[in-house]
């Protein structure tokens, strides 16, 4: 009876001892897991936001499908694959003792070894290109999922909900069949290995049992082997679950690595000027700019403009307003030629630098979740709340925000859902005037404004002191009493350029009499000349 006592007092020990380790090994896997997981999530968003817009995926869903590519790399670094994988090396050391415990019978153990990894190897390809597969159909299915979120308006003014939901059930159909045949593969190699599990057990008997009765081995020997090899094989069982997680994070890998080679803003590696202040002097010579790298948007021979200027650039749609807006605020690189603002190219600036003293309300501006207090110091975190009120009493949104029962922390809903289009358009332009930038880029500010508003705008934009530098893209002609030089873009390229008045007069000329029309069209319809250089009194 001692004896048993101590015997069982020991086996207590060691399943307290086991399940110690065990807790122990997953703790530490899952904070380290965590951990890198964090580290790995914090460089790709980081990269992801710095991300240049002329190398960013045109898909919104594609870009998203390549940054949720972390998933399969975080399950790779779950606990049950790391210990899994950490399991294996100690196949060796059960060997060795099954081997000095049983002799010969070590054979069992590695020829079911063999026939657990070798299947599991040759299916590699196989899961390889079902991975990929899947993959590929999901990044698709995101990519019309956010198209169809984002115009769920649109799709149901014009009743296209049917077609949107068969290129849904296309896409899950394709998607549910990669994943069918993903799983039937998986599920054989499973079968395969609880299979080869228990024939291993017993055939440990079988041999076994002949050399207990021939007195070569004892009982217990016998019950320690057959009871070793499960143990030995145990882990082993989810070697097909951890080669497939690996096959597609490897997968994932990739499509992370392709995403982490796209260009950004500012390189570690190179070394760009710093500026205490841009001022906003722009010198473009032969400049080019294209979306696609190869099919010019806008070609700019000369253009300078200087320091407190205000200008309005006109023309029609398409006709390169907008690029050329995008080009001044450094986020469009030329293809050719050289962009200089104070004397210095553009691209050798810090971005930090430009986009601190430049500011561009583009048309696709958006509010996002969040109060208004969040929203209008988004740029500049420190700015106090009379700033802010400055900035919203400029534009005529303050009136609206007064009437607000929380005012500045009035809730928005993303992007600006339930305001009026001129609301969000005054919102947006009051965000820019917080940040004080020295130069103002605003691509048709006005356009969803009423004209009390939007006079109200005019004025307060006129007010501005010559510290900052105006360029507006309008098609209104009441945002021109605002500004005292016009540049037409039209065809992409600059066509007129001169003082304003000069410059409307030369617009009158070109324009064959017709009935009145609203003040909105009547600047649009240019005749498409040489570029010509207005002066007031006289044309060169």
């Amino acid at each position: 009876m001692p004896t048993l006592y101590v015997l069982s007092a020991g086996v207590l020990l060691s399943l307290i001892f086991a399940w110690v380790m065990r807790d122990a090994r997953m703790r530490i896997t899952d904070v380290l897991g965590k951990r890198a997981d964090l580290r790995i999530s914090d460089r790709v968003f980081g990269h992801a936001l710095r991300v240049r817009n002329s190398a960013r995926p045109k898909s919104t869903g594609t870009f998203i499908s390549q940054i949720r590519e972390l998933e399969p790399v975080r399950d790779m670094l779950t606990s049950t694959t790391i210990a899994a994988a950490a399991d294996l090396p100690f196949f060796l050391l059960f060997c060795l003792i099954f081997w000095l415990i049983a002799g010969w019978l070590v054979v069992v153990p590695v020829v079911a070894f063999l026939l657990l990894i070798i299947p599991s190897l040759l299916a590699q390809r196989r899961l390889r290109d079902l991975a990929q597969t899947g993959m590929r159909e999901s990044a698709l299915r995101n990519a019309m999922l956010v198209e169809a979120v984002q115009g769920i308006e649109d799709i149901k003014v014009l009743q296209a909900e049917q077609r949107f939901q068969n290129q849904w059930n296309h896409y899950n159909a394709v998607n549910a069949d990669s994943g069918l045949k993903l799983r039937d593969l998986l599920n054989r190699l499973n079968n395969w290995m609880q299979t080869v599990q228990g024939a291993a057990f017993a055939v440990v008997i079988f041999f076994g049992v002949p050399h207990v009765m021939a007195g070569q081995m004892s009982t217990g020997v016998l019950v320690a082997a057959s009871i070793l090899v499960s143990r030995m094989l145990a882990p082993l069982s989810s070697i097909t679950t951890v080669l497939n997680r690996w096959q597609q994070a490897k997968i994932a890998a990739q499509s992370l690595d392709q995403l982490m080679k796209l260009p950004v803003d500012n390189p570690q590696e190179s070394t760009r000027v710093h500026r205490p202040a841009v001022y906003g002097y722009y010198a473009l010579n032969d400049a080019t700019f294209s979306y696609d790298g190869e099919t010019p948007a806008l070609k700019i021979s000369s253009l300078k403009i200087e320091p407190g200027e205000r200008i309005a650039v006109l023309g029609r749609n398409g006709a390169g307003k907008s690029t050329l807006l995008q080009a001044l605020s450094g986020l469009m690189q030329p293809v050719g030629g050289s962009v200089l603002i104070d004397n210095v190219e553009m691209s050798h600036i810090d971005p930090s630098d430009i986009r601190r003293d430049i500011g561009w309300l583009s048309q696709n501006a958006r509010l996002f979740h969040g109060t208004l207090r969040e929203n209008l110091k988004l740029g500049a975190p420190l700015a106090d709340d009379e700033r802010v009120l400055s900035a919203l009493r400029t534009v005529g949104a303050l009136n609206y925000v007064q009437r607000l029962p929380l005012g500045l922390d009035h809730a928005l809903q993303e992007g600006g859902l339930g305001l009026s289009g001129g609301q969000r358009q005054g919102l947006l332009l009051a965000r820019l005037l917080v940040r004080e930038p020295r130069v103002l880029l605003l691509d048709e500010p006005t356009t969803a404004m009423d004209e009390a508003t939007e006079r109200h705008v005019v004025a307060g934009l006129r007010q501005l002191s010559r510290e900052h530098t105006l360029v507006i893209a309008t098609h209104r002609l009441s945002a021109l009493d605002a500004v005292e030089r016009v540049i037409v873009v039209d065809g992409g390229a600059i066509v007129m350029d001169g003082p304003k008045n000069a410059v409307l007069a030369r617009l009158r000329e070109n324009e064959p009499a017709a009935p009145e029309r609203p003040a909105s069209a009547a600047k649009t319809r240019l005749v498409v000349r040489p570029r010509t250089r207005v002066d007031e009194g006289k044309t060169s």
